[in-house]
């Protein structure tokens, strides 16, 4: 089961073609930052993207590009 999300390119915090520094990139972006990350990758091939889901998601309607969510980091969900 996917889930996509529309987010704006221009708020992502990263992208890497390799998804574990993808991966380590997101695990300190929110132990820096306390907030839940996504990975998020537009079709596969492409650059793995990382995005604070809360800042996205208040931007996510103005100029938004389909994403499908990898992995999500955060306290709860791991």
């Amino acid at each position: 089961m996917s889930e996509n999300v529309f987010f704006n390119p221009g708020q992502s915090i990263s992208s890497s073609y390799d998804f574990d520094k993808a991966y380590t990139a997101a695990k300190i972006y929110h132990m820096k930052a306390d907030n839940s990350v996504l990975i998020v990758q537009e079709k596969d091939g492409q650059p793995y993207v990382i995005f604070d889901e809360a800042k996205a998601l208040q931007q996510e309607a103005a100029e938004g590009k389909k994403y499908s969510v990898i992995k999500r980091v955060s306290h709860d969900k791991e």
